[in-house]
C-alpha cells in the first residue's frame, strides 16, 4: 500500500490550490472521481490576489468597480477587480502541483479508517495510506454527511453560461442585480471581452444546499429577456454554500473549501476565499505534520486559524439580513442603501477583510439604513436570539471604546494642565 503525507479529497478549485502550495514540501496524493482541472464556476476576485498568487496570466477582465443595483439605488464597489479564465486557475495549479511532486488518481472516495499508523483510504482503485486526510470534496462532502457534522447550511444557487453576444450590444460590467420576481432571483455578469462574458441567475436560499438544474428553465429565459442574441458557448453552475459546522477537523481529517463551509455568509465569494486562505492553511498543515499533531483539537486549532471569531458573527448577522431583504417590499433596497453609506469601506465587505473597528462603523451604518422596526421584520424568529445579542455586544464594545477615549482625553488633558 503505497503511503502519503497527505491525501486531499477532491481536485476542484480548494483541493488544487492546497496541493499547489503544499507541493515540494510533503508528499501528497490527490483523488479525484471526476476530471481535473475542470469547472463549472465563474469568478471574480481583484487585482493584488491574483498578482500575488501568480495568476495574472488568468485575467481576462480588468476594471475599477463591480456594480450593485436595486430596485431604487445602485452602488458602485470601486476596487482593481478582475474576472478570471477559471480553466486557467487550476491548470495553472494543476502544473505546480506535479512540477511539485503531488500525484494524482482518477478514482471515487468510499471510506477512510485510522490505526497505530495513520490513516487508510479506500477508494474505487484501492486503498492508500496517509498521515493526514484533506477534504476538499465540497458542500456534499460524504464525509461530513456521514458524521452528521453540519449544524446550519445556507446555499447561493447559480445557473448560467458563457454567452457570446453581437457586437456593441453590450458595455461590460461585472453586475448584480435583482429581477424582482416572487423567486427572489439575481442576475450575475462577469465580463471575459466586448463580446463574451459569464452571465447566470442566482437565488438565496435558506436552510438548503440547493440544486443549480432547478434555475435552468429560468435563465433561459433571463438570457432571452435580457441578453437578446446570445450565443451560448459553455453551461456554468453552481452553489456557494455557507454555514456553521460542529467541528472543522477530525482525528487525522481536515476540512477545507465548500466542505469546511469556508465561504462567508452573505459574500458568496468561495473562490477569493480561497486565494486568502490556502496560504495560512498549508502552512498550518505542515506545521501539524512537523510536529505529528494530528488529533482532532489539534488540526481544529488549524481550521480555525483562518477564521476571525468576531467576522464570522457580524458575517452571520448580515447573512440573515441578506437573504431576507428580499422579502421587503423595497426588494433588497436596504442592501444597496448600506452599501452606499458604506461608501469606499464596502470594498472591504466583498474582500473578506475585516476589522472589528470596521464591524463597528458598519453595524452602526447598518442601522441607519434599516431602521429597528423594518429590521426586526427582516429577521427570522430562529436567529432573532442571535442577531439581536451580537448587534447589543457590538454596541457594547462601541460604548466601551468611546469610554475609553474619552478617559484617555481627560488624562492628556489633566497631564497638560499639570
Amino acid at each position: 500500500m503505497t503511503s502519503y503525507d497527505v491525501v486531499i479529497l477532491g481536485a476542484g478549485p480548494a483541493g488544487m490550490a492546497v496541493a499547489a502550495e503544499l507541493a515540494g514540501h510533503v508528499r501528497v496524493l490527490v483523488i479525484e472521481r471526476g476530471e481535473l482541472a475542470r469547472t463549472h464556476a465563474t469568478w471574480y476576485s481583484y487585482a493584488d490576489r491574483v498578482r500575488d498568487h501568480g495568476l495574472d496570466d488568468a485575467v481576462a477582465f480588468r476594471t475599477d468597480h463591480v456594480l450593485f443595483r436595486s430596485p431604487n439605488y445602485a452602488h458602485e464597489m470601486k476596487d482593481d477587480c478582475v474576472v478570471v479564465d477559471h480553466r486557467r486557475v487550476l491548470e495553472t495549479w494543476l502544473g505546480r502541483a506535479r512540477a511539485g511532486g503531488v500525484e494524482f488518481v482518477q478514482a471515487s472516495y468510499q471510506s477512510h479508517r485510522s490505526d497505530t499508523r495513520g490513516v487508510v483510504v479506500r477508494t474505487s482503485l484501492g486503498d492508500f495510506r496517509a498521515r493526514l486526510i484533506i477534504d476538499c470534496t465540497g458542500p456534499n462532502s460524504p464525509i461530513v454527511r456521514a458524521e452528521n457534522l453540519i449544524l446550519r447550511k445556507d446555499a447561493w444557487v447559480l445557473r448560467g453560461a458563457r454567452v457570446r453576444l453581437p457586437a456593441g450590444r453590450y458595455e461590460p460590467h461585472i453586475a448584480y442585480y435583482p429581477l424582482n420576481d416572487d423567486a427572489n432571483t439575481y442576475v450575475g455578469t462577469h465580463p471575459f471581452s466586448a463580446t463574451e462574458l459569464n452571465v447566470y441567475v442566482f437565488q438565496g436560499q435558506y436552510d438548503t444546499l440547493g440544486d443549480p438544474a432547478t434555475l435552468q428553465a429560468l435563465f433561459d429565459k433571463t438570457l432571452a429577456t435580457e441578453f437578446p442574441g446570445a450565443e451560448i458557448v459553455e453551461p456554468l453552475g453552481g452553489t456557494i454554500v455557507s454555514g456553521v459546522l460542529k467541528r472543522y477537523a477530525l482525528r487525522r481529517v481536515l476540512f477545507f473549501g465548500a466542505a469546511g463551509m469556508m465561504n462567508p455568509e452573505a459574500i458568496g465569494m468561495g473562490f477569493n476565499e480561497v486565494l486568502r486562505q490556502v496560504r495560512s492553511f498549508a502552512k498550518g498543515v505542515r506545521g501539524a505534520l512537523a510536529s505529528d499533531r494530528l488529533d482532532a483539537r489539534s488540526l481544529e486549532r488549524v481550521a480555525m486559524s483562518v477564521r476571525d471569531r468576531e467576522t464570522m458573527y457580524f458575517q452571520r448577522i448580515i447573512g440573515v439580513f441578506s437573504l431576507h431583504f428580499i422579502r421587503s417590499e423595497a426588494k433588497w433596497d436596504g442592501g444597496v442603501r448600506w452599501l452606499n453609506l458604506l461608501g469606499e469601506d464596502s470594498r472591504f465587505w466583498m474582500r473578506n477583510e475585516l476589522s472589528l473597528e470596521w464591524i463597528r462603523r458598519a453595524t452602526l451604518k447598518l442601522h441607519r439604513a434599516v431602521p429597528l422596526h423594518e429590521a426586526v421584520k427582516l429577521i427570522p424568529v430562529g436567529d432573532f436570539a442571535f442577531v439581536g445579542g451580537q448587534l447589543a455586544r457590538f454596541a457594547a464594545l462601541t460604548i466601551a471604546r468611546l469610554a475609553r477615549e474619552w478617559l484617555a482625553g481627560i488624562v492628556r488633558r489633566s497631564d497638560k494642565a499639570g
